[in-house]
């Protein structure tokens, strides 16, 4: 039988290339932690974790926990691990129960390996005894570690530093809360090369060293990084070298540092970046935010006015309520326009790839084809005005127009034949106006006898 395509040939293409964009409405928050030998872990609510042995007093836990505490709140929160090579499990009662504690960790190939270890108490237990017999039986197994008991607690450690190992225990045991030795700039570059798919930052260290080297971190690595911080020198103008001071001396603009004075009991700065996370980039201020709780701090005007001058942010009561003040980064931009930046920045990459790839054949270098991209740069620009990131068109009181954005487009007759013959096109460029946001109201009035 004859082909059809002899009369009729029909060449249909796909231009359907999805490009994945950077989310900017995640955050992910660093501590150190032995639940999984993966880097990073999403959790949509915080008795995940509490479920996974973490106990209630770990800095870790306090931080999504804070984040889920917001109305409204994010969706998921990544949770970033820092390499614990100790670990230590506590028998928290003996009962007559199972008591249960299983190791992954990955071998030469990078599969991961899994063993459980299975004690079960008896009327006569006792919390030392059962942790003996934990450590005898995890240093049976094949698992590349040492077991060690010492009293009611299990200290278990990897066998090879930086070895992977995750620790999940049921029954009555708790994790305690680990330290780290690797720095928190290491571990947030062994995240990012597992998963990407975050923007906001927070520590659940509140060492001054590993905030500054997240910072450093962050400032190269297009995140935003927010600290909380109990420091009394923020609030003190006469101090020079608080965690604030030395932030906004480095001129961060992607560092975000809060006063406040539960830091070391609660997380500030996760709780605030979930909730700003849940506006579009551009259509939200991160001052005058109202937080679910997250102790406010009573500060004197001299204070707050000292942690201002220093870019730094603050939690205050207003009468019968409380709102986060300032809302900038160390360098004095506001935070929101550093996030609605990126995020402008993002669009307009991919609109414009979007364009280049899904081409009919080419973008030719003539004034129809760079009209095409210009398309891309406006669609993106019209987008970052819906969200309030770009001001609308506006009229002046001359009753001139005032554009919200103008884009530059040079002339394909005019690009230089050396650009053309490597096929690259410069000089295209906008300028748009921010909306910017009200944080402030001075209204003036006056009262009079007479007719208006």
């Amino acid at each position: 039988m004859a082909k059809i395509d002899r009369i009729v040939n029909v060449a249909i293409s796909l231009n359907t290339t999805a490009i994945k964009e950077q989310n900017f409405s995640d955050i992910l928050i660093l501590g150190a932690h032995a639940l999984t030998v993966n880097r990073v872990l999403a959790v949509t609510e915080p008795g995940e974790l509490l479920d996974m042995g973490i106990a209630q007093t770990d800095p870790l836990y306090i931080a999504v926990r804070d984040a889920f505490k917001q109305i409204p709140t994010v969706a998921r929160v990544f949770v970033g691990r820092r390499q614990v090579d100790a670990s230590r499990i506590s028998v928290t009662r003996a009962a007559v129960a199972a008591y249960t504690v299983s190791l992954s960790w990955r071998d030469a190939t990078g599969a991961v390996k899994k063993v459980d270890v299975n004690v079960t108490g008896s009327a006569d237990s006792t919390p030392q005894t059962l942790a003996t017999a934990l450590a005898t039986a995890i240093a049976e197994t094949d698992a590349p570690v040492t077991a060690t008991a010492t009293g009611a607690d299990v200290a278990v450690t990897t066998a090879v530093s930086g070895q992977a190992l995750a620790i999940a225990v049921t029954g009555n045991l708790q994790l305690a809360a680990p330290a780290s030795t690797e720095t928190p700039s290491a571990a947030l570059n062994a995240c990012l090369r597992e998963n990407g798919d975050w923007y906001g930052v927070s520590l659940a260290s509140r060492v001054e060293a590993d905030v500054l080297d997240a910072a450093e971190w962050v400032e190269s690595n297009e995140r935003l990084f927010g600290v909380s911080s109990a420091q009394a020198g923020i609030i003190d103008a006469a101090v020079s070298n608080d965690i604030a001071s030395r932030c906004q001396q480095k001129q961060y603009f992607r560092t975000h540092v809060w006063f406040h004075g539960q830091a070391d009991s609660e997380a500030l700065d996760a709780a605030v970046a979930a909730n700003r996370f849940t506006f579009y980039p551009g259509g939200e201020t991160w001052a005058n935010t109202r937080l679910s709780g997250v102790t406010y701090d009573s500060l004197s005007e001299g204070q707050a006015q000292a942690a201002h001058a220093k870019n730094a942010n603050t939690f205050e009561q207003m009468r019968n309520f409380a709102v986060t003040q300032n809302g900038k980064v160390a360098a004095g931009e506001w935070i929101d326009v550093i996030r609605g930046r990126d995020w402008l920045a993002e669009q307009v990459k991919i609109n414009v790839a979007s364009q280049l790839i899904d081409a009919n054949g080419k973008v030719p270098y003539t004034d129809v084809g760079i009209q095409i991209l210009v398309n891309g740069i406006r669609q993106a620009l019209l987008l970052g005005q819906s969200r309030g990131l770009v001001a609308p068109d506006e009229i002046d009181e001359a009753g001139r127009k005032i554009p919200g954005f103008v884009i530059n487009v040079p002339r394909a007759a005019s690009v230089s034949p050396n650009d053309k013959a490597n096929r690259i096109l410069r000089d295209l460029t906008f300028s748009a106006r921010l909306a910017g946001a009200i944080h402030v109201a001075e209204i003036k009035g006056n009262l009079t006898y007479q007719q208006l």
